[in-house]
């Protein structure tokens, strides 16, 4: 993917009163490298995928409450948006190329705003918790092969991810297809500790996808992998806020 100089731009700063003294998310451009204020690839480092599912808070919530042992240890917020091919307008939508500069910053905009405030909740949870948190966003059109690339570029070694019920009850049956899974079916999955949460309690979703297909090995399965480029998606890191 090419970087685009007018995409992403800095966050300005908003009212104390409204952050609630918590960390501002800002967005900035970061092609697997750490910002350099934190340790990205420590190996007690926790990373949690994060959504708009309720899934994603149960996660956080369990990382909280098993993993973070330590006051050394650092918690990364992973969430990937889509990529934006498409600025709505009145009479419809157009694609980036088509919409004027003005159209493509007001959207831009509005959706880190969204992100901002998605986001905001589950550093809220993390700050009432007094963990250490930082925000890696990441624009891909694949959730499970940007956080696969992830894992390679970071050297992520443990990562917790939410599943619903719905889903973990497919992946039982063969017929899932849910993030966690293809994680797991991944390459990735071999250099890292994936922990998945269901309802708040940790599932054995390996055991369950090789229960649901006998004919195959677990390193079976995960010769199953796809080339991919680990730079193939550009990833942001927020900027913990300082006193001056």
């Amino acid at each position: 993917m090419q970087r685009r100089s007018n995409e992403i731009e800095e966050e300005e700063e908003e009212e104390d009163g409204r952050r609630g003294g918590l960390e501002s998310v800002r967005e900035s451009h970061m092609e697997g490298r750490s910002s350099g204020t934190v340790s990205m690839n420590g190996e007690d480092n926790v990373y949690v995928g994060v959504g708009k599912g309720d899934s994603s808070m149960e996660a956080l919530r369990w990382t909280i409450d098993n993993l973070m042992t330590s006051s050394s240890t650092l918690l990364f917020l992973i969430h990937v948006f889509p990529e934006t091919r498409f600025i709505p307008y009145p009479l419809g939508r157009l694609t980036r190329e088509k919409a004027s500069q003005e159209q493509v910053e007001t959207f831009m905009s509005q959706e880190r705003e969204k992100r901002r405030t998605l986001l905001l909740k589950f550093l809220q949870a993390c700050s009432a918790s007094k963990v250490k948190v930082e925000t890696i966003l990441v624009e891909s059109d694949s959730v499970p092969k940007a956080i696969q690339d992830l894992i390679t570029i970071l050297n992520i070694k443990k990562l917790v991810l939410g599943i619903d019920k719905s889903n973990a009850r497919k992946a039982k049956s063969t017929k899932g297809n849910s993030v966690p899974e293809q994680i797991m079916r991944s390459s990735a999955s071999e250099l890292c500790e994936v922990k998945v949460i269901c309802q708040g309690k940790e599932i054995k979703m390996e055991e369950t996808m090789v229960a649901s297909s006998p004919s195959k090995s677990p390193s079976e399965q995960r010769l199953k992998k796809k080339d991919h480029d680990p730079f193939g998606c550009i990833c942001f890191i927020s900027k913990p806020k300082t006193n001056s």
